[in-house]
């Protein structure tokens, strides 16, 4: 193996979270880790966001899906911004 990723168990990710707890499937999950909430008007600010604002998504087939660990990082990136 090259590098560090021969340390790293397998499926972890940089945060060390295997990647099923660090994956958001879906507008409704992604809502609900940013918002607390998977309402509709969530789930639209998850599309807008990923639309115009630059959120970090990519799609698995027709589902939007989202690292929790990607998205703390744009965030924070954000609050630098600010």
């Amino acid at each position: 193996m090259i590098g560090s990723t021969a340390t790293r168990p397998s499926g972890a990710n940089d945060t060390g979270l295997p990647l099923a707890q660090d994956l958001l499937s879906g507008a409704e999950a992604i809502a609900l880790f940013m918002f607390g909430e998977a309402s509709e008007a969530n789930k639209r600010k998850v599309y807008h966001a990923a639309q115009k604002l630059g959120l970090p998504t990519f799609r698995m087939g027709a589902t939007l899906c989202a690292r929790r660990s990607t998205i703390l990082a744009w965030i924070e990136r954000q609050e630098s911004a600010a």
